[in-house]
């Protein structure tokens, strides 16, 4: 669970990141494709562990995504502009993915997927919450190039963690659902991919949006700790999937998406934003663990859930790079795309029932 949470220290505070690094002189275009090239890097690296699934060492993979991360970081400290900057939150994308994708795997063969993803949210959203409410201050105190420097020392302790990672027997095959087609397998997988893609397009400018809006920096700040702080309810709720159904959660989550990017295309003030934020990321990651734990009781080999965590990471990578084009033209564009993708998830999760059903009669 701990690798996880490593792996997720930009993504979960990329916006106030962003606001930071803009701040700090770098220019929105390069900034908005940095924040893209570090989660592409998280895209791919996630595809290729599912790929390679237990033919190395997990500990041994593990540590040499450690630190890869480590050292990415610790240049981005010195140099946070050009494309030398791409390349490097790149490199620090591709550790991150390797971390990421192991901490799912090891994650979904627990007893109980529902419960336990939903735990996993609610420790990386504790660590977004403290670490946006921090970064204004930090980046005061220590520059852009010492945010960089704590998140290569918060790497290299993940070094320490090696000897809990657990890894799997080796399977000759991987585990094939217990009921359903292919066919809606992929329908499921296509979901995640496009709920993914639908987070990753807004959530990365969700801090500029605010200040756009005519918020100060800190209160979008602190908007977006209370937003974090509000997803922890949201992950609790889809630890209930078992039991509440995975079908109902769905629309549920999909709704408190929508609704608070819609109500955001106009301006609001601090008390507004922050209101809008925190349902949204509420739902947000409700769905997060519930799609994933959904295949996790499918597969309870991890080979599936690898495969989710690569199609997460690659919606989130794109995303980004599909609204920054688009950031001339204001922020209603972004928000109405992100909306479409919300939409276009839970419309093939419905087209789904056999995958996301509810209580006992869910394979999940």
């Amino acid at each position: 669970m701990a690798l996880v949470v490593i792996g997720m220290q930009v993504f979960i505070i990329q916006p106030g990141l962003v606001s930071v690094l803009i701040a700090g002189g770098a220019g929105e275009s390069i900034v908005g494709y940095a924040a893209s090239a570090e989660i592409f890097g998280i895209a791919l690296s996630t595809i290729a562990a599912a790929s390679i699934g237990t033919r190395l060492s997990w500990k041994w993979l593990a540590g040499q995504a450690l630190a890869l991360m480590a050292g990415a970081n610790l240049a981005s400290a010195v140099q946070t502009t050009g494309e030398a900057f791409l390349l490097l939150r790149l490199l620090a994308g591709l550790g991150a993915g390797i971390v990421i994708s192991l901490g799912y795997a090891m994650v979904g063969m627990a007893p109980d997927p529902d419960r336990s993803f939903g735990h996993l949210i609610i420790a990386v959203l504790a660590y977004g919450a403290l670490g946006i409410f921090g970064l204004p201050a930090a980046a005061a105190l220590l520059g852009t190039g010492g945010v960089f420097v704590l998140l290569a020392l918060m790497a290299a302790a993940g070094l320490g963690l090696l000897g809990l990672v657990a890894q799997p027997a080796p399977v000759e095959r991987p585990t094939e659902p217990q009921a359903g087609s292919r066919a809606s397998l992929n329908m499921l997988l296509a979901a995640i991919f496009l709920f993914f893609l639908g987070q990753g397009v807004v959530w990365a400018f969700l801090s500029l949006i605010g200040e756009r809006m005519g918020i100060a920096p800190q209160a979008v700040a602190n908007g977006l700790t209370i937003a974090q702080l509000a997803g922890i309810p949201g992950a609790f709720a889809a630890s209930l999937g078992r039991r509440i159904g995975h079908r109902l959660l769905i629309a549920v989550g999909t709704i408190g998406c929508v609704a608070p990017l819609a109500v955001m295309t106009m301006r609001l003030d601090a008390v507004g934003y922050g209101v809008g934020i925190s349902i949204f990321n509420a739902a947000a990651n409700l769905m997060t663990p519930l799609l994933v734990a959904i295949v996790a009781g499918i597969d309870r080999g991890g080979r599936l859930v690898q495969r989710a965590a690569a199609l997460q990471m690659l919606g989130l990578a794109v995303g980004p790079a599909l609204s920054t084009p688009l950031m001339g033209h204001g922020f209603t564009p972004i928000l109405g795309l992100s909306i479409l993708l919300f939409l276009s998830c839970w419309l093939l999760s419905a087209l789904n029932p056999s995958r996301t059903g509810g209580g006992k009669a869910s394979n999940a």
